[in-house]
């Protein structure tokens, strides 16, 4: 975790100080430093995780399943919501494409952002996809199967966590 960690913060040094490779490199040197943050993160998150299992008490490699199975889980119960704000953006892309069509902005020297009768055209849409998605995430608090599914993820993350066997360390299990 020390070395990306590392790794991270020479990255970010030489991009804020303007070394010689982000001046040469520029766009590619900020995707190397941004790929190494993201490895540097999930490793944070990794070790976090495996800190916790230990903690815990727990076996960190049966917590992880514990952890992945709880996402899953999530994942399938807020599927309808998911689904419903999917279906909300591409209403809002769909209608992105038609008024950057009609004005014929989007090129490097004429962006869409810049453009007055773009913005205009977008503004209902853009209020539109708000109140979609306000609807969406509503529909979801009130739908009781999803709700319950939700619940049931829960308890079975805590059905898989004690049913972990007990880690070297010898920690205690907490509820």
């Amino acid at each position: 975790m020390r070395t990306h960690a590392a790794t991270l913060a020479a990255a970010a040094i030489l991009l804020l100080t303007g070394g010689g490779v982000a001046r040469a490199g520029g766009s590619q040197c900020i995707k190397d430093a941004k790929n190494t943050f993201n490895e540097c993160k999930g490793q944070c998150v990794s070790d976090f995780n495996d800190s916790k299992a230990e903690c815990r008490g727990i076996q960190p490699g049966c917590f992880q399943a514990c952890l992945d199975a709880r996402g899953d889980c999530i994942d399938a119960a807020r599927q309808p919501l998911t689904s419903c704000l999917d279906g909300c953006q591409a209403t809002l892309q769909t209608h992105h494409q038609d008024c950057k069509n009609q004005y014929g902005c989007g090129g490097s020297s004429d962006p869409c952002s810049t453009d007055a009768n773009f913005i205009a055209c977008m503004n209902p849409f853009q209020l539109d996809a708000f109140i979609c998605r306000d609807g969406c995430r509503d529909t979801f608090k009130l739908n009781t199967t999803a709700q319950l599914a939700l619940k049931a993820c829960a308890k079975g993350f805590k059905t898989c966590i004690k049913a972990c066997p007990s880690s070297p360390s010898g920690a205690f299990l907490d509820e």
